[in-house]
């Protein structure tokens, strides 16, 4: 074989190894995330309001991603062992937590927690909506402000659903008191297991005020079980087109709104972190995710990870300030 053949075939052998090389799966572990399916841990049960966005979220998230997203329901515990379980998970970004207050800030309201709201990383939040007041649907309230003289008037008599206190709903209805100069402290507030319950007994006439999330209550509202006073926040839904919103009811300040996002346990990587942003931001965009979320009176709220963050911490300082001044 002469020289000029030699070189020749070394070239050829170098090449294709090259392309053997450029075809082989990256084995340093640095694919492109995500590459198997993602666990959205959600810690209430099935079919109530925050399984309900999940499940919308997922849908679409999947689409952008390319993978499966499962939802994982883990109920019970007042939301700390679903919490815990993706706090300690690996940091892959393959456990994740459909964050929301119950998660998170409103935590801050209850001793001897264990985790800090700083222990987790934050992704975007994604979807937002208002909690709603409601009256029983044969209630002689007409308005937001009829319901707040009646409180104003006769405390004493005033009756309100409580879930435990510290719930989101709960400071919903707080914050209401709080800017309309109702002494909370003399109301009757009803404990009851939840909202849903709770509703119930509003739409039998049995509590005066209820509340939730406004897709909550749009069913019994429709039936005219339920009436539907106004939404918190500064706009209406299409779901409750005849609700005005806490703004238009002459009380702007009644700001408190649903929202959802994503978090994973602490040190997640900034290239995870960075991919569930980019979609999380393409979902806000979507007219079809847009549309679905409206049958449930939400609507898109993208939120890049460190807003998300402060707007977490910063809320968790109001609730603290209002547990306190109505747990006297």
């Amino acid at each position: 074989m002469s020289r000029s053949q030699w070189v020749l075939r070394c070239a050829v052998v170098l090449a294709i190894a090259a392309v053997v090389v450029t075809a082989l799966p990256n084995q340093s572990g640095a694919a492109a995330y995500p590459r198997k399916a993602i666990q959205l841990v959600v810690s209430f049960s099935p079919g109530g309001g925050s399984d309900v966005v999940a499940r919308v979220v997922a849908k679409y998230l999947a689409a952008e991603l390319g993978v499966p997203v499962n939802i994982v329901n883990k109920e019970g515990g007042n939301q700390i062992p679903a919490i815990l379980s993706v706090l300690n998970a690996a940091p892959d970004g393959y456990t994740l937590l459909q964050e929301q207050q119950a998660n998170s800030a409103i935590k801050v309201t209850l001793k001897d927690l264990p985790f800090k709201l700083e222990d987790r990383t934050y992704g975007p939040l994604t979807v937002g909506g208002p909690n709603a007041f409601v009256a029983s649907g044969k209630s002689p309230w007409k308005t937001l402000k009829d319901m707040v003289d009646a409180a104003k008037k006769d405390p004493g008599s005033f009756t309100w659903v409580r879930t435990g206190g510290s719930s989101f709903t709960d400071m919903v209805t707080l914050q209401l008191f709080d800017i309309a100069g109702i002494d909370a402290t003399k109301t009757k507030p009803v404990d009851f297991p939840g909202v849903g319950p709770g509703n119930t007994s509003v739409a039998g006439g049995h509590v005066m005020l209820g509340g939730g999330g406004a897709g909550s209550v749009v069913a019994m509202v429709i039936s005219g079980d339920l009436k539907a006073l106004a939404v918190t926040g500064d706009r209406r839904v299409p779901a409750l087109p005849d609700a005005p919103s806490a703004a238009e009811a002459g009380f702007p300040e009644s700001n408190l709104m649903n929202w959802y996002g994503i978090s994973g346990p602490k040190n997640l990587p900034k290239e995870v972190v960075d991919r569930l942003d980019a979609a999380a931001k393409k979902l806000a965009q979507n007219p079809q995710f847009i549309k679905d979320l409206e049958q449930i009176a939400s609507y898109p709220i993208y939120t890049p990870p460190a807003q998300a963050r402060e707007h977490v911490l910063k809320e968790a300082e109001l609730y603290k300030r209002l547990a306190a001044k109505f747990s006297k």
